[in-house]
């Protein structure tokens, strides 16, 4: 396994990230914890003081390398070792025959979605997931209970994500409340979490890392989804703001109209699917149903919450990974969830995906659909026969929402009660530019649309020089958009142009970055090609630049 993460630490596949523990080793070099500028809790930055003070030792600066991606995937590997001696742990007590063994092991040692996220894309989410399952399987064997209080605490304190398990985590506690092991180790708990801040408090740092990494960290993406393949990105609205009114697409909406909202209808979405983890926890202590239970609390709060990154299915596949070694019922939900896993993140790798991802949004739906109704036959009859044949009700429920989401994404491509259609959704756009690639619906950067403060939820964010070609719709009179430099970026100076089948019929002149945006409105009957360009005047540094709420008006 060593070896196997090394030589994939050598894959290289995502430098941006990389970026991000090369900053802050950095930081720690010159001036440890003291006004450390990170989001990520401690556990894993007092690794990156090591992986500093290696550096310092040897009089090396840190660089995106061999050396520095195995260094800082070196915990990850870890987890992953220390994994598989827990499923081997877990095999042996259920005395589980050699094919059993075989089949469980090979699936975690060589587990597409494990070996992806950490030694290949370098993130380190596998670390607070080993802390994840391994208070899991105290709480829910009713084993080593001592050890769950100070376990939960260094997940906290290793990712705020490790709260996706609490609906199944906290009827296991109510369970076990009258155990004075679990509660002797809130003492360990204390002392691990003061150890783990005392650096911080020392600094004189406690409370910015607490603002950084439990408060800002959680409105850092305020988009509906991002690049996370869920219910939000069956809408359609992958890096769309997080406050959208769903009924028009409006921004920041007013009065009840704000409970209609990604943000807040997802809150009360996972809100009733916690609640209903919650009770049936309650009601019952079967150890299979509290492992899927666990399966579930992550899953939905991967499917169901606004702002989720590809990335944060990955608990739910680590905790079905350690389940199916305990109850051979969940190896097939462990297998799906790490290949859907592994998708997402090779669909940010790979953007131009087409229809797939929501396809295997739709399957991720499907899958926890299947894990909360148990067995087929619990459906009913008709649902007992259809077991047998190739058709079973979760691939039914699968083939149904892949259909809604094929009748909404041609939904959305269609003029709205006033005739006007959203550009950005036309097929058979082209681009090119000089840096990036053009997004739509967020910047150049991948964030929110905001010109001279004004945030927008529609448009292209592109950096100039950049030409972007929209067919002309059947039926198209008009074209309106508005253009400006996005507030991500400082000092930048474009003009915007449009041009129909060649001929320029509108420009911006000079623009500079700060100014608000300039408005366009023109005639397209008879085009066929339309042009939106932008020339950098010069030097394109920081020309991040956005066409805002693009759209044809179409004759009725």
């Amino acid at each position: 396994m060593a070896v196997l993460n090394l030589l994939l630490c050598s894959a290289n596949a995502y430098d941006g990230d990389i970026n991000y523990w090369i900053d802050w080793i950095g930081q720690l070099q010159k001036r440890g914890f003291a006004g450390l500028d990170a989001n990520y809790p401690p556990v894993y930055m007092f690794w990156l003081w090591l992986v500093a003070r290696f550096h310092e030792s040897l009089q090396l600066v840190p660089e995106n390398g061999l050396l520095l991606r195995s260094l800082v995937t070196a915990p990850v590997a870890l987890a992953h070792v220390l994994a598989l001696l827990l499923a081997h742990h877990c095999l042996n007590k259920t005395r589980a025959d050699d094919r059993t063994w075989q089949q469980v092991m090979a699936l975690l040692a060589l587990n597409p979605a494990i070996l992806m996220n950490g030694p290949v894309w370098g993130q380190v989410d596998m670390i607070f997931s080993l802390f994840l399952v391994l208070s899991l399987y105290a709480l829910i064997e009713a084993r080593y209970l001592v050890l769950v209080m100070p376990v939960l605490c260094i997940a906290l304190l290793t990712k705020f994500q490790a709260i996706c398990v609490a609906p199944a985590v906290a009827p296991l506690l109510w369970h076990h409340r009258k155990s004075r092991r679990l509660w002797l180790g809130l003492l360990p708990a204390a002392l691990a979490a003061g150890l783990l801040l005392l650096p911080y408090l020392l600094a004189n740092s406690l409370g910015s890392m607490f603002r950084q990494t439990y408060i800002q960290a959680s409105s850092l993406y305020p988009y509906a989804t991002y690049h996370a393949n869920n219910l939000w990105q069956l809408a359609g609205l992958d890096t769309r703001p997080d406050n959208l009114y769903l009924l028009d697409l409006a921004v920041s909406p007013t009065g009840w109209r704000v409970l209609l909202t990604p943000k807040h209808l997802g809150i009360a979405l996972f809100g009733l699917w916690s609640l209903w983890l919650f009770i049936s926890g309650l009601r019952r202590r079967d150890a299979s149903l509290h492992w899927r239970n666990a399966i579930l609390s992550a899953l939905g709060f991967f499917l169901l919450l606004p702002g989720m990154h590809e990335r944060y299915l990955f608990p739910a596949v680590s905790i079905a990974l350690i389940a199916a070694s305990r109850f051979s019922a969940f190896r097939t939900a462990a297998l799906w969830l790490s290949v859907l896993c592994f998708a997402n993140m090779c669909f940010v790798l790979h953007p131009s995906g087409g229809a797939l991802p929501y396809l295997f949004a739709a399957l991720t739906l499907g899958l926890a659909v299947r894990l909360m109704v148990g067995k087929p036959a619990a459906f009913n009859a008709a649902s007992a026969l259809l077991a047998r044949l190739p058709l079973t009700p979760w691939w039914i429920l699968a083939i149904a929402i892949w259909a809604l989401t094929i009748s909404w994404q041609v939904r959305l491509r269609l003029p709205d009660h006033e005739g006007w259609l959203d550009a950005t959704r036309i097929p058979g756009r082209t681009y090119s530019q000089a840096w990036g690639d053009l997004q739509t619906g967020s910047s150049v950067d991948s964030r929110m649309l905001v010109v001279a403060g004004q945030r927008h939820a529609r448009g292209f964010g592109t950096h100039a020089e950049s030409v972007i070609t929209i067919p002309v719709p059947p039926g198209a009179e008009r074209f309106s958009t508005q253009a400006g430099l996005d507030d991500e970026t400082s000092g930048g100076e474009v003009s915007f142009f449009i041009r129909l089948d060649g001929r320029t019929l509108w420009s911006s002149g000079r623009l500079a970055a700060g100014a608000g945006a300039v408005s366009a409105d023109i005639d397209v009957r008879g085009g066929h090609s339309l042009q939106l360009v932008v020339d950098p005047l010069g030097s394109n540094a920081n020309d991040h630049a956005d066409w805002l709420s693009p759209r044809f008006r179409i004759a009725r």
